[in-house]
């Protein structure tokens, strides 16, 4: 009769430990099947390249500020995954505006931007013919100073070498009737200690 007694008491113990166990095996069944279902994400340098890089070129217009003509960059917020597609999305937004009357840029409308590459020597930019014509000594300087820093937006100590169809400006073939003469490397500080210095 003791015996007979125990079963009772031992009986929903032993059916507690039998779904406890059963309920283990499903749990670590179901985590089995969700590393073969779900995969786990591994970051790579393949997946970075193709999320979109973090550019943030600036193109430089020209402002009256106390009498005086500043050139003010305005922030270009681009997709573009490298520094070549980025700069020249924004010098090409730089030059569109030429295309109607603009107060804050002396660059002659119908400029065109040709060429854009980047080497271990600088920014290379070539320009159309447009970009030579009209406007004096002033003009040619401030045109060529927001090309300039438009294109040293994301490096302002990068090099940069000027063309015009193909033919580079230097000392034989001076930008323009002006004659505004380039010497190579350009970079920000030349140019302003050059042409741009109070």
């Amino acid at each position: 009769m003791k015996a007979h007694e125990r079963s009772p008491n031992t009986t929903p113990i032993l059916i507690g430990l039998s779904l406890l166990l059963i309920g283990v095996a499903q749990i670590t069944a179901l985590l089995a099947l969700s590393k073969i279902i779900i995969p786990t994400v591994i970051e790579s340098s393949a997946v970075e390249d193709l999320q979109p890089a973090k550019f943030s070129p600036q193109i430089y217009q020209l402002e009256l500020v106390d009498n005086r003509i500043r050139l003010v960059p305005r922030t270009l917020h681009t997709a573009a995954t490298s520094p070549k597609l980025a700069l020249t999305e924004a010098l090409e937004k730089l030059l569109a505006q030429s295309t109607v009357f603009d107060p804050t840029s002396t660059i002659p409308s119908q400029s065109r931007l040709l060429d854009l590459h980047i080497n271990e020597n600088g920014v290379h930019v070539d320009l159309s013919k447009e970009f030579t014509q009209g406007g004096g000594s002033s003009s040619m300087i401030y045109r060529t100073a927001q090309v300039l820093y438009t294109v040293t937006s994301i490096d302002p100590q990068t090099p940069v070498f000027f063309s015009i169809e193909g033919q580079p400006l230097n000392e034989d073939y001076p930008l323009g009737g002006e004659g505004l003469i380039l010497e190579y490397p350009i970079t920000r500080q030349q140019f302003n200690q050059e042409f741009l210095a109070e």
